[in-house]
């Protein structure tokens, strides 16, 4: 049998936003797997128009190089990176709303850097 093309790292920070999140809006959990699933079939396609890294020289990438995020509703996020060739490696950071990452309007920066450190310091499994 070969080996996955990918494999996908969660961590506790993901866990825990996912129960939150999931419990408080049913087809969250629908838009989650469809996101999986293309990222499995093709990882390096964007899963919708938002999909895409943060700034380059912003405060997420400063603390976690390749960070990206892709809609699943108008307001919910699945922040992860991408890494490796074969297999590819997509590790899962959490779903977060623009006020929670700071990004919403307006943006806040301090909130942004506390959940930047926070995302640098997990650990994947």
């Amino acid at each position: 049998m070969a080996a996955p093309e990918v494999i996908f790292l969660t961590c506790d920070m993901y866990r825990e936003t996912y129960a939150a999140k999931v419990r408080s809006n049913s087809t969250l959990g629908q838009k989650i797997n469809a996101f999986l699933v293309a990222k499995r079939d093709a990882p390096l396609q964007p899963f919708g128009s938002s999909d895409k890294p943060y700034q380059g020289k912003g405060i997420f990438n400063s603390v976690v190089p390749g960070l990206r995020h892709a809609h699943l509703t108008h307001d919910i996020s699945i922040v992860y990176t991408i890494s490796g060739t074969k297999p590819k490696v997509i590790k899962l950071y959490g779903l977060f709303g623009h006020d929670e990452s700071g990004t919403g309007t307006p943006p806040n920066p301090k909130k942004q850097k506390s959940l930047a450190v926070r995302m640098g310091n997990q650990s994947f499994s």
